[in-house]
């Protein structure tokens, strides 16, 4: 029987939970049991790959602590077995100046976790030690450089002081270690990341227990991380970087510059062969691109853990053709692994050489993307003229929702007012339409009619047309046999991978209970909001049944109120007195006094939410956000999640105050469901009942109900 099953089996017959396991490739447990970190070495060591030998103690330990304060002494006793384990598997001995055997103590959420404590490496360090491992190597350096990165390290993680006196007992090291990595689960920073992404706090973690190998050992010796695939085009051979010397976290850490993996492949070829061999297994086996850890100690190589890489635009979409075409995975896998963002990414023009001429205007980059036409300043005539063939750019003092046909319409979008996080900002991003805000005042008499050229990642509109340069035809290609297997030319890839992803508009539709007849004033402020919509969305937002709206809809068609368009429904210039009218009516019968404080709390929401949306589209203000990063992406759908629930009292009252408004809730939870549900075309897409729709949405009445107007809002910069 192995070490591991000893400990295993010991659990067991104490009817106690699993707590301690060794990693030796048949563990068999859950990432949630024994974290990240841990599953990946136990999966390797099934490959048959090189890994330091290891144990885990389970989250049911790190259980056990939590409710006791210390770690119970049958688990303890299962830590010392797994000592035993590693000494048996390495042939040293912990805490002895006879060959000393030194582990790594690491933190393992099943999910990545900052804030909580990491890593301590070369605990079972003590001064006898270091001078046994100075003998041993003739590398007294290396001892004295194991020394210092070890004191530093427990001080920094396990006692929280640069001064802290690390204890000379290597079992006592260990222990605080292991329950500094317990602690460090409740700590502020950890609960903080908790809340943000809508984790539990009872998940816990799992400490992975390791041999070490030492990559600052000799010149022979050094540590990397290795991609399979480029993760910045998707491309092959494997790409990565190395430091000779180097130890746990300082490549990526940025404090020292790694070298070129070929520097490997020179110095030490059968290492670099066998790492790359290595590679190609770990990626077949999880088919798809991995990112390594990897550490050579004295020209012998040792893998730390392997894990899906994070990875471009470009790289996503490289990587999902290839492995197609090489078997890895199937069509219909490519297209769930591509986005429709890192489609329009891939797609989205770059600027040229503009010959060094002035700009006709400046402003803050919205969306990058060059594209050129002709200035219109009404989104019903950029609708009209680009019906009729006409590249248009729309150019406003600031847009709401009713300019979403000319947004969708215009090649791109220019305004005089407004930052990131205006309204122009987030839908253009959502469209892909290069857009530039907060140009200044004048600017919409300035352009009006001109041919321009809008450079969105610059931040310039440009006089005439400015050619821009040409998306690769390697990344055309890609696309175009994406779009094949979508069944849809490439140019409409990204809608085609929309609709694969958006839940089915019947199913939502059959959820929707109907309460009530539907108004004339529903409608038509429905109607005015949306600017162009159909009856099946109009349904589907006042929670109504389809053919009564329908039947609403033509009756207003009869009347002149509203008229059809390819796009659906619009108001007539006939109708927009009629719903003023019917506002007004509607104003009276509501307390102004209760509804000018709920709009002024909802303000102070509105600059949070339009945040967290922008976070969620752009990464910093230079980087489109691809979503290839889940972590990033999960901790920005928490604090809207988190924000959501903090306002639904807020809401609730809204409906209480103004019942037409009580839909408003339902249709923002139905958003926050949906995206919890993995359709994350809810967050922002402005052609959908998305959170950011209806958030704005909501917005625009308001100001109707408080009797303010458009120019108002844009003056105290809550409108833009």
């Amino acid at each position: 029987m192995t070490a591991g099953a000893e400990l295993e089996q010991r659990s067991v017959d104490a009817g106690a939970a699993v707590t301690v396991v060794e990693l030796d490739g048949a563990c068999g447990l859950s990432r949630d049991k024994i974290g990240g970190k841990a599953w990946s070495i136990d999966h390797m060591r099934a490959l048959g790959l090189p890994v330091p030998p290891a144990f885990v103690i389970t989250t049911d330990g790190w259980a056990d602590y939590t409710e006791r304060g210390v770690i119970a002494e049958e688990i303890w006793a299962q830590v010392l077995d797994g000592i035993t384990m590693i000494e048996r598997g390495t042939g040293r001995r912990f805490g002895s100046p006879d060959r000393p055997l030194l582990v790594s103590v690491r933190s393992g959420a099943a999910i990545s976790m900052p804030g909580m404590m990491d890593t301590v490496l070369n605990l079972g360090m003590t001064d006898a030690v270091q001078q046994a491992l100075a003998t041993e190597t003739r590398n007294p350096d290396y001892a004295q450089d194991t020394r210092t990165r070890f004191v530093h390290q427990y001080r920094e993680t396990v006692l929280a002081d640069a001064n802290g006196v690390v204890p000379a007992d290597p079992w006592e090291q260990l222990r605080g270690a292991v329950e500094a990595v317990f602690r460090s689960w409740d700590s502020p920073r950890a609960k903080t990341y908790r809340a943000h992404r809508g984790l539990p706090d009872t998940l816990g973690t799992a400490v992975t227990v390791q041999a070490m190998v030492f990559g600052n050992l000799d010149e022979s010796s050094g540590t990397g991380v290795l991609f399979s695939r480029n993760p910045n085009t998707g491309d092959g051979p494997v790409y990565g970087e190395w430091l000779v010397g180097g130890q746990g976290e300082d490549v990526v850490s940025g404090r020292l510059t790694p070298r070129p993996l070929d520097e490997l492949a020179r110095t030490q070829p059968a290492v670099h062969e066998r790492l790359i061999a290595a590679a190609q297994l770990l990626e077949r086996d999880g088919r798809d691109i991995q990112d390594v850890e990897f550490t050579v100690e004295s020209g012998v190589l040792w893998l730390l853990q392997s894990r899906p890489a994070k990875r471009s635009a470009r790289a996503a979409v490289r990587a999902a053709v290839a492995m197609v075409e090489e078997g890895l995975i199937g069509a219909d896998e490519a297209l769930d692994r591509v986005t429709a963002d890192q489609v329009r990414d891939v797609l989205r023009p770059a600027s040229s050489e503009t010959g060094g001429q002035e700009p006709l205007a400046r402003g803050e980059s919205a969306c990058p993307g060059l594209a050129s036409g002709i200035v219109v300043t009404d989104p019903d005539e950029a609708e009209a003229r680009a019906e009729a063939g006409e590249d248009v750019i729309l150019v406003r003092p600031t847009t709401s929702p009713d300019d979403l046909h000319g947004m969708i319409a215009a090649r791109a979008i220019v305004t005089e007012l407004g930052g990131t996080t205006s309204h122009a900002a987030l839908v253009s991003r959502e469209l892909g339409r290069p857009c530039v805000v907060g140009c200044g005042p004048g600017v919409v008499a300035a352009l009006t009619g001109r041919t321009v050229t809008v450079d969105g990642g610059a931040g310039l509109v440009l006089a005439g047309e400015v050619t821009a340069k040409p998306v690769e035809q390697s990344v055309l290609d890609d696309i175009a046999q994406l779009g094949k297997w979508a069944g849809v030319p490439g140019e409409q890839l990204a809608a085609r991978l929309e609709e694969r992803t958006a839940a089915p508009e019947s199913v939502v539709q059959e959820e929707v209970s109907v309460d009530g007849p539907v108004t004339e004033l529903a409608v038509l402020r429905l109607v005015g909001i949306k600017g162009r919509v159909n009856a099946d969305n109009l349904a589907l937002s006042l929670f109504a049944d389809a053919a009564e709206v329908a039947a609403c809809c033509e009756q207003l068609v009869a009347t002149g109120l509203c008229a059809t368009t390819p796009a659906g429904f619009r108001l007539t210039p006939e109708g927009r007195p009629r719903l003023a009218q019917l506002l007004e009516e509607e104003r009276a019968t509501v307390d102004a006094a209760a509804l000018t404080t709920a709009y002024h709390e909802f303000c102070v929401y509105n600059a949070d939410l339009k945040v967290i949306i922008t976070d969620w589209q752009m990464k910093d203000p230079a980087t489109v956000n691809d979503h290839g990063d889940p972590d990033y992406d999960a901790s920005v759908l928490a604090r809207l999640n988190a924000t959501h629930q903090s306002l639904r009292d807020l809401i609730a009252s809204l409906g209480r105050t103004a019942p037409r408004l009580s839909r408003y809730l339902d249709r923002l939870d139905r958003a926050v469901d949906r995206i919890a549900e993995g359709d994350h075309t809810y967050v922002a897409r402005p052609i959908m009942d998305s959170y950011h729709t209806v958030w704005f949405e909501l917005h625009e009445d308001l100001i109707g109900l408080c009797g303010l107007t458009r120019a108002e809002e844009a003056a105290a910069g809550r409108a833009h």
